[in-house]
């Protein structure tokens, strides 16, 4: 499983009501305005592009000091399925969730490799030059669909096209984006993962860590602190007692918890001081060692 999957297990509300009574969400009150409204239905790919599209404009503008630079999702994902096509004795596969279009095998084979070579000259040339285009742009909606075949075994039906209104959101949601608010003075971690702690629950890594502040990214339209986002970002707190910050145990960097909401420009934090102290937090994560454990839901 994951922590994500944990999380929202049905089977799992014990979990879920520990979190609420440790740790009530306290009051919030945000109040701004919806400022990249959604122009397609598209939800999860642009959700994913976008995390993409983040991802290198936190690496540019905080180059020097990045952590670590991991293999996208979409690297495994590219491997996994040019082998089976490239091994596929079909002529044409099905694709998309309802398995209601068809490709021809070879040239969607053609296809994936030449767009996943596009988006790696166009991740360089970013990182060079900084330059948000349309051709980034849209190799983030390719690496999204990668991501989609990774998570869920589901070949995109729409490898051959992107909608514009798409490219149009995704550069909607860049453009709200304040570097001062993401740029690093000592640390800047890109998808952090929890050694021990991520192992335990069966894989977890976090959106950014930005010195001492872990942030998840929100692209919703909905400008609310759900409560199945405060537990994944306290489940990753939790981790990072555990296991510490990639693979290192000591490194326990986070002090403030928070969201950006992509749509409406919004960075929230608040400090973990004011959710409980250390050993309400070392009890809480025993007892999370312990419900995984017994459950056995790795």
């Amino acid at each position: 499983m994951s922590l994500t999957s944990i999380i929202k297990d049905i089977n799992n509300q014990e979990l879920r009501d520990k979190f609420k009574i440790d740790f009530p969400i306290p009051e919030i009150n945000l109040n701004f305005d919806l400022l990249a409204p959604p122009l397609t239905n598209n939800y999860g790919i642009i959700g994913t592009a976008f995390d993409y599209l983040m991802r290198f404009y936190l690496q540019f503008h905080n180059n020097s000091i990045i952590n670590q630079k991991s293999e996208w999702v979409a690297d495994s994902a590219y491997g996994s399925l040019i082998s089976l096509l490239g091994q596929s004795t079909k002529k044409e596969i099905k694709t998309g969730f309802r398995k209601d279009k068809i490709f021809n095998t070879k040239n969607l084979l053609n296809l994936l490799i030449e767009q996943y070579s596009q988006a790696k000259i166009n991740y360089d040339n970013y990182i060079l030059n900084g330059m948000i285009t349309e051709e980034l742009v849209s190799s983030t909606l390719f690496l999204a669909k990668l991501d989609l075949y990774y998570r869920n075994g589901v070949i995109d039906n729409s490898f051959d096209y992107n909608d514009p209104e798409d490219i149009k959101d995704i550069t909607s949601l860049i453009c709200l984006v304040d570097h001062k608010k993401f740029t690093a003075k000592e640390k800047c971690y890109l998808n952090p993962t929890f050694g021990k702690g991520s192992i335990l629950v069966g894989g977890a890594d976090a959106d950014l860590i930005i010195d001492n502040t872990l942030i998840d990214i929100k692209a919703t339209k909905h400008l609310k602190v759900e409560r199945v986002y405060f537990n994944q970002v306290l489940g990753y707190y939790i981790l990072s007692l555990i296991g510490g910050v990639n693979n290192d145990k000591l490194n326990k960097p986070i002090e403030n918890l928070g969201f950006y909401f992509a749509r409406h420009g919004l960075l929230w934090t608040i400090p973990i001081s004011e959710l409980g102290d250390n050993h309400k937090f070392e009890n809480f994560k025993d007892w999370f060692v312990s419900y995984v454990s017994e459950k056995k839901l790795t």
